[in-house]
């Protein structure tokens, strides 16, 4: 694993984003889903919220004991999340604000990856790792979070492309 699949698949997030307008962006399938900028805002909170858990886990061994659920086990060995939709947590998915500049999510997208390679940097010259918690899967160590990352990203990917579907039916 490693950074270089975390780059690829947010390279393919920072590249499709000049494909839309910002009111492209802000366009709803239906009143229970997010606009593609809904999208990637989430994408950006989310990786910024690991970014911080894995700061968390560096210099220290604490929580070095702790596990991770059996349901974490299962998705780091398949490295991938299920094929299936998922129901966001609605205090999350409710929260999610549209974007007001296409130019603003691809800065955005630059510095949570610059922030993310400056954190393998540090993860690559530190010898002691501990654990920070993920509320729904267990205890994560730095790599697990860099692939937790990745993965999420990936998965987003497919409700990208049914957002871009429904888009191209509009017009």
């Amino acid at each position: 694993m490693g950074i270089k699949n975390f780059n690829d698949t947010i390279d393919i997030w920072i590249e499709e984003l000049s494909r839309f307008s910002i009111e492209q962006l802000k366009i709803k399938p239906d009143d229970k889903s997010w606009s593609l900028g809904q999208l990637y805002e989430h994408l950006i909170e989310e990786t910024n919220w690991y970014n911080g858990q894995i700061e968390k886990t560096l210099g220290n061994e604490k929580n070095i004991e702790k596990e991770t659920s059996d349901a974490a086990i299962i998705l780091f060995k398949r490295g991938s999340f299920e094929n299936k939709q998922f129901r966001g947590d609605p205090l999350i998915s409710e929260n999610i604000q549209q974007p007001t500049k296409t130019s603003t999510l691809k800065l955005q997208l630059e510095q949570l990856k610059k922030n993310t390679n400056d954190i393998w940097t540090t993860i690559s010259n530190t010898s002691k790792y501990g654990k920070s918690e993920h509320p729904g899967i267990g205890f994560l160590n730095c790599f697990e979070w860099i692939q937790y990352s990745e993965m999420h990203m990936r998965h987003h990917l497919k409700q990208k492309k049914r957002i871009e579907k429904f888009l191209r039916s509009l017009q």
